[in-house]
């Protein structure tokens, strides 16, 4: 893959110039999503969960997670497979009893050098229970 951007300088014999960049992306992690919806009425139980999995490029342990605010969900985490295979399932729960919308982020730590730390947004909206 290339990209190419356009570079402005303050240089008066070169004010701006082209730059490619080309190379290999590989991903960090395999992750099912970056961003949930918890949507349903008030007073339902709603859940989503995630699949978290280390590449073999990037071999890592989840050691914590924080929600920026925390105030309309809970989450759990559960290492599934074998060592080798190693996959974590990230379950969501909404905790909003009322009618609303919320917009919160998980933000997942892992002991990676190169990939410290994962985010993933929850949007939830809970529609009236009468509908």
């Amino acid at each position: 893959m290339i990209r190419a951007m356009l570079v402005i300088t303050d240089d008066k014999t070169t004010p701006e110039f082209r730059l490619e960049i080309s190379g290999d992306v590989k991903p960090r992690a395999y992750i099912s999503t970056d961003t949930l919806r918890l949507t349903g009425s008030a007073g339902k139980a709603l859940k989503k969960e995630l699949t978290i999995a280390p590449t073999p490029d990037n071999p890592f342990k989840i050691t914590g997670i924080t929600a920026e605010k925390g105030n309309d969900l809970r989450f759990e985490l559960t290492e599934t497979g074998p060592p080798e295979l190693k996959k974590y399932l990230l379950t969501v729960y909404n905790l909003k009893k009322e009618k609303g919308w919320y917009i919160d982020k998980l933000h997942i730590k892992t002991d990676s050098e190169t990939s410290p730390e994962f985010v993933v947004t929850v949007f939830g909206v809970i529609r009236d229970n009468s509908l």
